[in-house]
């Protein structure tokens, strides 16, 4: 998978590919430069699952300040500002 397309992923498409990537390193079935390729994908998913975790506790925690008590949308927009991810 291209570095560029991770950034267009859903969390639950990254990790779904997060743990297939799992999966096939446990198996220990593939060559040392695939193992290489495959850990590397494998961090870079993890890197945007976090990143995508990361935004929504913020989204929440902004829509929870700004309520005070009442129910409130924000309009609220999940910036993707590493590009090496």
């Amino acid at each position: 998978m291209a570095v560029a397309k991770n950034k267009k992923l859903s969390f639950e498409n990254a990790l779904k590919n997060l743990e297939e990537i799992v999966s096939e390193l446990e198996n220990g079935e593939i060559s040392l430069d695939e193992l290489m390729d495959k850990y590397k994908e494998g961090v870079l998913l993890s890197n945007l699952c976090i990143e995508k975790l990361d935004n929504a506790e913020t989204a929440i925690d902004k829509l929870l300040k700004e309520s005070k008590g009442k129910i409130v949308t924000v309009d609220y927009k999940i910036k993707a500002d590493d590009e090496n991810v």
